[in-house]
């Protein structure tokens, strides 16, 4: 009888994990969450270097760009910035996430990412990966 119990109990465990999983039922790649496209549009009022608008349509591109976001880190403290370019993520579905985002010509710089909900708080893309969207964003504006 105990035994009949305890695997009762371990089959509703089982059940309940499964359940708690976030893929289940959904055989979906990691590479289909990326987005369908990424604008980077200039920000007119940023002067300090030339700008030219960008798009990524390639997946492999769209992985370089999300990857970099992905490695970002928080700045501490207050903001005090210029965004060179307005980056605009779209989904497979339409919908919009937008960020202001800088990332110059220098190679020792880090990139600077925030997102248009919350202003107040940046994050620093590291040089590597900035450096992998600056060599991206060079091939598209030569």
């Amino acid at each position: 009888m105990l035994m009949k119990k305890a695997g009762i109990l371990l089959g509703l465990f089982v059940v309940l994990l499964a359940g708690c999983n976030p893929t289940n039922g959904n055989n979906s790649n990691p590479k289909e969450a990326l987005p369908s496209l990424i604008t980077l549009t200039c920000n007119p009022n940023f002067t300090i270097e030339a700008c030219e608008d960008v798009e990524f349509k390639d997946p492999v591109e769209i992985g370089i760009v999300i990857e970099a976001i992905n490695k970002a880190e928080r700045i501490a403290g207050s903001l005090d910035y210029s965004a060179e370019y307005k980056m605009i993520l779209t989904d497979a579905d339409g919908s919009l996430t937008q960020y202001a985002f800088s990332i110059g010509k220098d190679p020792k710089q880090s990139a600077l990412l925030v997102n248009h909900e919350d202003t107040h708080v940046g994050y620093s893309i590291p040089i590597e990966d900035a450096n992998r969207v600056r060599k991206l964003i060079q091939s598209h504006t030569d």
